[in-house]
């Protein structure tokens, strides 16, 4: 099992970043990687702030040489990466936009059981999966309403 929690997050990085590089065309990397570094890398390291030092609901563990501050290092470049595939991804319709945001937000409650069952994270029994995909419905909606409001990528996709 150790071996296993600890090469979870590099193995998911090491994915994430491949289907990043092969599906976001290079003059665009910097601006998916702005959104990514906004939403993903620095929403994750609010969120988990928030919800772990604070609320004490979630919380990290068996980080091993990862356990930075209580929190593993690699789960926001984690993020960044997510939020890059997210967004290079996004439908340009509004109605398949909506149902996007609600299918992404049961993959992260699904990946939240994944790096659960792994040993790497923990939260309280009644937060997961009702509350947490309230969380993570408000994260991507945040997400996708910001990008369609301020990025000309979603306007000229290709």
């Amino acid at each position: 099992m150790f071996y296993l929690s600890t090469l979870f997050y590099p193995s998911y990085i090491l994915i994430a970043f491949i289907i990043v590089i092969l599906t976001i065309p290079q003059k665009d990397l910097k601006n998916y990687f702005i959104y990514g570094v906004l939403f993903g890398g620095f929403g994750d390291v609010v969120v988990v702030g928030l919800f772990q030092n604070v609320l004490h609901i979630i919380c990290f563990k068996n980080a091993g040489i990862f356990n930075v501050l209580g929190e593993n290092l690699l789960s926001p470049p984690s993020w960044i990466l997510t939020v890059m595939i997210f967004l290079r991804f996004l439908p340009l319709q509004k109605l398949f936009q909506y149902a996007y945001v609600l299918g992404f937000a049961v993959f992260s409650v699904g990946y939240g059981y994944l790096v659960h069952n792994v040993g790497l994270f923990d939260f309280k029994p009644w937060y997961y999966p009702y509350f947490a995909y309230l969380t993570f419905l408000f994260w991507w909606t945040t997400i996708t309403w910001v990008f369609v409001k301020t990025s000309s990528l979603i306007r000229n996709p290709i």
